[in-house]
């Protein structure tokens, strides 16, 4: 699978954790009176999104990052 193969995979994968956080936080803000062991915190929701990357996706998305970083260099100079 090559980088932008395992990028694209990535993102898809992320909008779709993202999108699944984002209607556990709408439902639980929209909970008029929600437990406290369903209350998510804000730091709760952002380690949830750190671990979206497995290491492979972190590895594909560190290449591309760099890549993009050399070509608005090359480009932009």
């Amino acid at each position: 699978m090559s980088n932008e193969e395992k990028i694209l995979s990535m993102l898809t994968k992320m909008q779709n954790d993202i999108d699944a956080l984002r209607t556990d936080i709408n439902a639980i803000k929209n909970n008029s009176n929600p437990e406290p062991e369903e209350k998510m915190t804000q730091r709760e929701v952002f380690m949830g999104l750190a671990n979206l990357l497995d290491d492979d996706e972190k590895e594909a998305l560190g290449k591309y990052m760099e890549a993009e970083e050399a070509r608005k260099a090359a480009l932009y100079g």
